[in-house]
């Protein structure tokens, strides 16, 4: 779903109802549309904006939220634009985000926001909290995760960009010292029951892993 460049007639032009919740859309000034229009466009597709990633998109939105909470409740979507961490967020009726992950994503997500949760409690607000590459590593060896290729670990970090998660503040992701700067959309995107479920399920997994490899050490083990 796209929203059109002008703002009147097709979506917005359905009943009287449609047309009494985006009356605060049409009475846009036509700049302002086109602004409007780029920004409904960009959470349609990735959900997020963070401030420090789009600060002049952010602020359009913070000044005309009633024009863009109806728009998105006209979807029967939730908006939800978070000053304390200066965050927007929109989710669809389905009450997740509109993707399927893969394994290998669903791991990394999980990983970083296990990460975002335990460097934010010694931070402040105005701050984000940072890791390295060395870090998320380490947090797969705990876990006892494969740790990925290094096409698929490009392919994840472009992914976060994209929904605004983090930023990679060095050039070559691929090496240990890599800096990332994680953003409070986090919060958001995996909230903590489904963290500490998820953790559990990873906990499941190396626990049944450690009773396979006991059993293969039995087996290989000769009977005095």
């Amino acid at each position: 779903m796209s929203v059109g460049g002008g703002m009147s007639g097709g979506l917005f032009g359905g009943g009287s109802h449609a047309a009494g919740s985006l009356s605060l859309l049409e009475a846009l000034g036509e700049s302002d549309k086109q602004k409007m229009s780029a920004a409904l466009n960009r959470l349609l597709a990735n959900n997020f904006l963070v401030k420090e990633r789009d600060r002049e998109t952010y602020l359009f939105l913070r000044r005309h939220r009633e024009a863009a909470q109806a728009f998105f409740r006209f979807l029967q979507w939730d908006f939800i634009l978070d000053d304390r961490h200066e965050v927007v967020y929109v989710q669809g009726p389905d009450s997740a985000i509109r993707r399927s992950f893969t394994r290998d994503e669903t791991i990394w997500m999980l990983v970083l926001r296990l990460i975002y949760q335990e460097k934010r409690e010694a931070l402040s607000l105005s701050e984000f909290p940072m890791t390295t590459l060395y870090e998320i590593r380490a947090k797969y060896d705990t876990f006892r995760l494969p740790w990925v290729n290094v096409t698929t670990l490009e392919r994840l970090v472009r992914l976060c960009a994209r929904h605004h998660l983090l930023d990679a503040l060095d050039g070559d992701v691929r090496s240990d010292d890599c800096r990332f700067r994680l953003f409070h959309s986090w919060i958001y995107f995996i909230d903590m029951e489904e963290v500490r479920a998820l953790t559990e399920r990873i906990e499941r997994y190396r626990a049944r892993k450690e009773d396979d490899l006991f059993d293969e050490m039995d087996e290989e083990t000769p009977a005095d």
